[in-house]
């Protein structure tokens, strides 16, 4: 029977109701009640998708024809036709966006100036008509750069001096010098001097003429660049500062340099018997680097010697604690007494031991290690679900399902563990809460959220994003809820899931579990024999649903590709991959599923070591299979990266509800995503 006719359905499953009433018969009746459950389910969406629609051509209508001049004049722009568009500019007069287009155009106009320091007045302009500070402080930045492209330092100085200009420090030094305006390396070169991880192109320049002018370099700052320099390996450079040191500082330094790549030789050598804070960074970074090549060796040294370099008790405790987890999170066989002998006030420990426990289905232990959580951990949902299990495993089921049965009302991947421990339903809402008309219009009302939607609907996402979550500062849970609806009519999922993230709603899930480009993931999934749950499950847990997102590591778009895999997954596609290309949703998820495929068929089709495999890679998944198979529950929670564990339990809770959307409130359980991890076939 089909279930697009929602009236049609509405009227089939209330004669089935009243049939059921009349004869009196149970079975009919809990027919009955579930399909008209599921036609609710069905009539609340349909009413819901076309009060959507509707909203969403609503403000799709509006400036619809500045918005299409809009992108004619951008166009224009960058054609390099920048006269003939700065001439029809009064077209956008009263657009959301013609502030923008006008910042536009004094980029363009910065670019080619000889003289940068005479376009302040309209920078400034600028900024008190649109009342816009970010492209105010961008548009101060380029005047400083073609300030310093132009060899106009006095320019320079002007414009950095104006309220709102950002800070350049290597050009904002370099303008000091070549001003005569620094006599003595003050204590702010000094420290700028002092961390080349902050240094920008100009910055050698700037130090050499500094040093030039005021003749030396303060100690300190000698000694933290180059302590700086050679954690990040740049030996070459600090032996060009060797001729800074006195013959005595020379030599330990030169030692350092010679030494940097033996560890155990370096700490245990006179060069590092000081006790200066410069010593104590070193010391740290030198025993990192011993503890990867030889962790038991490094932890009896430092049990040992910590104190000798000035640490005191606790940071030697501290550190103890480290290495105990390092060698828990490798597998080492030490582990377990190495976390025991550290002290129980590092959380990481107290985490490890119990993970230790559970990782050698050591039952009672477990519930000893849980014991020792502070009183705030004990309360949750983790180690809540942990004690239960164990407990259930010692036989203590009385009081095993006492947690889970108050863990079970959550609708989280602990809460789903927890029901289905007992057989209980999840509690799953399937009602969406709806603002008001009058809530959406007022919040369409407001200046910033139109120009937000406005560049969300011109393809410039990250300055709607700004602009909306600027608007939202202070909204109130109906004001977002409001917000979510606007956005998730208009297609711009990422806002709408943001903004339910920051209500206390828990029940609206066509907000928080959308499903973009429906049709691409279905027929792509389909055809690499991926479930499109999990498509979905993977780009809620990698993106938020944000099609331009780039990571610090580097993967780019929704479904949080590093340029190096998309290249591989093209090959086999037949395209070319390069990484600009990864913001397209479509190009992304095409090559997503694909890996998606790859590591399901290397794991046997195991979901949960697929899910570790796409966020850490394959390689280290096969590290993690330790010995025999593992209740998948207990694997995930022993797995030695933090940000992976979160990920899978992520990841599995996702498409768990994803799935259960999809089939309309039918049910494939969590655990039963879930077997036993083990090495695959």
């Amino acid at each position: 029977m089909s279930l697009k006719n929602p009236v049609l359905m509405l009227t089939i499953a209330f004669s089935c109701v009243k049939g059921a009433i009349k004869t009196d018969h149970n079975v009919v009746w809990r027919f009955c009640c579930a399909f008209v459950v599921l036609v609710s389910i069905s009539f609340n969406a349909a009413a819901s998708n076309l009060d959507s629609a509707a909203l969403g051509e609503k403000i799709k209508s509006n400036y619809q024809q500045q918005r299409q001049m809009y992108l004619q004049l951008n166009d224009l722009v960058k054609g390099g036709r920048h006269a003939m568009a700065a001439g029809r500019a009064d077209e956008l007069k009263g657009y959301p966006l013609s502030g923008h287009f006008e910042y536009l155009l004094l980029r363009k106009t910065i670019s080619d100036s000889p003289a940068p320091v005479a376009l302040l007045g309209q920078v400034h302009a600028l900024r008190k008509q649109h009342k816009d500070d970010r492209s105010h402080r961008r548009l101060l930045g380029l005047l400083k750069n073609r300030a310093v492209k132009l060899d106009r330092w006095k320019d320079y100085s002007a414009i950095a001096s104006a309220a709102n200009a950002p800070t350049h420090p290597c050009d904002d030094l370099l303008a000091r010098v070549k001003n005569k305006q620094i006599k003595s390396f003050d204590a702010a070169a000094g420290e700028l001097w002092a961390s080349p991880a902050k240094h920008t192109r100009n910055c050698d320049a700037a130090f050499e003429a500094t040093i030039k002018q005021t003749g030396d370099v303060p100690t300190g700052a000698l000694w933290q660049r180059s302590v700086a320099l050679l954690l990040s390996g740049k030996k070459d450079k600090v032996r060009d500062l060797l001729s800074y040191y006195s013959l005595r500082d020379r030599r330990i330094v030169e030692q350092w340099i010679n030494l940097i790549d033996d560890p155990e030789q370096l700490i245990k050598s006179e060069a590092m018997q000081g006790k200066t804070q410069h010593h104590r960074r070193l010391v740290k970074f030198v025993l990192r680097r011993w503890a990867r090549e030889d962790l038991l060796a490094a932890s009896r040294f430092w049990v040992q010697s910590g104190t000798s370099f000035g640490f005191s008790n606790a940071d030697v405790s501290d550190i103890v604690g480290d290495y105990a987890v390092l060698a828990a999170k490798r597998g080492m066989p030490e582990a377990v007494d190495m976390l025991e002998a550290a002290s129980g006030d590092n959380r990481g420990v107290r985490y490890w031991r119990i993970r230790m426990a559970l990782r050698e289905q050591n039952w009672r232990s477990a519930v000893l290690q849980l014991e020792r959580l502070t009183a705030e951990e004990k309360k949750s949902g983790r180690w809540q679900y942990w004690r239960a299990r164990a407990l259930a495993e010692l036989g203590y089921t009385g009081a095993a399902h006492k947690i889970y049965k108050q863990l079970a009302i959550e609708v989280n991947y602990h809460g789903f563990l927890a029901a289905d421990q007992l057989g209980l339903s999840y509690q799953i809402d399937v009602s969406d809460p709806q603002a008001s008309k009058e809530e959406i219009d007022k919040l369409l009302q407001n200046p910033q959220i139109a120009r937000a939607l406005e560049f969300f609907l011109v393809d410039i996402g990250w300055e709607g994003r700004r602009a909306w979550n600027n608007a939202l500062v202070d909204a109130s849970d109906r004001e977002m809820l409001a917000a979510a609806q606007i956005a998730l009519s208009v297609g711009w999922y990422d806002r709408a899931y943001a903004a339910i993230k920051r209500t206390s709603l828990k029940s609206a899930l066509s907000y928080l579990f959308p499903t973009p480009h429906t049709e691409l993931v279905s027929q792509t999934a389909a055809l690499n024999s991926v479930a499109k749950a999990f498509v979905y499950g993977v780009i809620r847990q990698e993106s938020g649903y944000i099609p331009d997102v780039k990571s610090s590591a580097g993967a780019v778009g929704l479904m949080q590709l590093m340029p190096a895999t998309a290249k591989d997954m093209g090959k086999k596609l037949g395209v070319n991959a390069p990484a600009w290309k990864l913001i397209d949703s479509e190009f992304n998820i095409r090559l997503g599923i694909q890996y998606l495929n790859l590591v399901l068929r290397r794991f046997d089709e195991n979901t949960v070591l697929a899910a570790a495999a796409y966020n850490a890679g394959p390689h280290r998944v096969k590290q993690w299979i330790l010995g025999e198979a593992l209740p998948a529950d207990v694997w995930v929670e022993t797995i030695p990266f933090d940000e992976t564990r979160d990920y899978v339990k992520g990841v599995l809770f996702n498409t768990t509800v994803s799935d259960w959307r999809f089939k309309s409130g039918a049910l494939t359980r969590l655990n039963m995503r879930m077997p036993d991890v083990k090495s695959p076939g």
